[in-house]
């Protein structure tokens, strides 16, 4: 079980994700963004086992994320995502963040809003990069 002492971890599962957890997204430029857990994602009330609800981060930097480097930083865009987009685009979860979710849900029902695909939030960091560089 992930706990504190145990970030980074590479999730199998949603079961140990939680709000402000955010992961590396590496760009093209050798620049990185950062991806975040906004959060659950229920299957007739449930919580989903491999989905949950992703968030881009209004961030790009030369290094990885850090907790420190967020803080206070705005959600520019969530969906639904499969566990995937973590694995798939940086691969671990490298710690939390407070980050501002404003009114974004903490849970809800899965197909209530888009779902994005494993490569979504890398296009998405991508094109704040380019828009901020």
């Amino acid at each position: 079980m992930p706990t504190t002492s145990s970030i980074p971890f590479k999730p199998k599962s949603t079961a140990y994700l939680e709000r402000g957890h955010f992961w590396a997204i590496p760009l093209q430029s050798g620049a990185f963004g950062a991806g975040c857990v906004v959060g659950r994602a229920l299957r007739h009330g449930k919580p989903d086992s491999r989905e949950f609800i992703a968030g881009v981060v209004a961030w790009t930097g030369i290094e990885v994320p850090t907790s420190e480097v967020l803080f206070g930083r705005e959600v520019l865009a969530h969906a639904f995502a499969h566990i995937k987009a973590v694995t798939e685009s940086g691969g671990l979860i490298l710690g939390k963040a407070r980050l501002q979710f404003r009114s974004l849900p903490t849970e809800a029902e899965v197909l209530s809003f888009s779902t994005w695909g494993y490569g979504v939030p890398r296009v998405l960091a991508q094109k704040y990069a380019a828009e901020h560089s």
